[in-house]
């Protein structure tokens, strides 16, 4: 069994207020938390209009899928919300 945590900065500019903001995540991590069947939740600056960071948690029997999987959670946020700016801030492997 491999475990696979990281952590990704969201910048959402066009968010007016902390309502916009909740509304982005929600569907955010619900949708891949669907698609993806991850663990995901917003770990940071929970109270800052136009950024998140969301921690992910990935399990899987083989540790060679990760780096294919994170690429594609990141391509479909990006083509999802072309908005948003996403970046990975912490990547750990266990």
């Amino acid at each position: 069994m491999a475990l696979c945590y990281i952590e990704i900065k969201i910048d959402i500019p066009f968010a007016q207020n902390l309502k916009d903001k909740r509304s982005i995540l929600t569907s955010i991590t619900s949708r891949i938390s669907k698609k993806f069947n991850v663990s995901i939740a917003e770990i940071d600056f929970n109270d800052v209009w136009k950024s998140a960071k969301l921690g992910m948690a990935i399990i899987s029997q083989n540790g060679r899928v990760f780096d294919s999987m994170i690429e594609s959670i990141i391509e479909y946020i990006e083509t999802t919300y072309p908005e948003i700016r996403v970046s990975i801030t912490h990547k750990e492997l266990l």
